[in-house]
């Protein structure tokens, strides 16, 4: 019992450091979208970019939901 929690511990801090890096991802890439030039960026690119944020904030959702599931796990 001691060996899976610490396996669930252990799993739930590279969830955190993989969300955290997700999240500074997102945030990068909000702000680039925020300050869009059409001159640097095809109306194509900018939409694709949109459909990338979208994406990845929802994978940060997933991760976000299977750490709060390993940490009832924990108690």
């Amino acid at each position: 019992m001691l060996f899976l929690m610490e396996r669930i511990r252990t799993m739930i801090k590279r969830l955190e450091r993989e969300l955290k890096k997700l999240n500074e991802k997102i945030d990068k890439l909000s702000k680039f979208l925020a300050k869009h030039n059409k001159k640097t960026l095809s109306a194509n690119q900018f939409e694709l970019l949109k459909e990338q944020k979208q994406a990845m904030s929802k994978y940060a959702r997933v991760l976000e939901l299977r750490i709060k599931d390993l940490n009832k796990e924990a108690k």
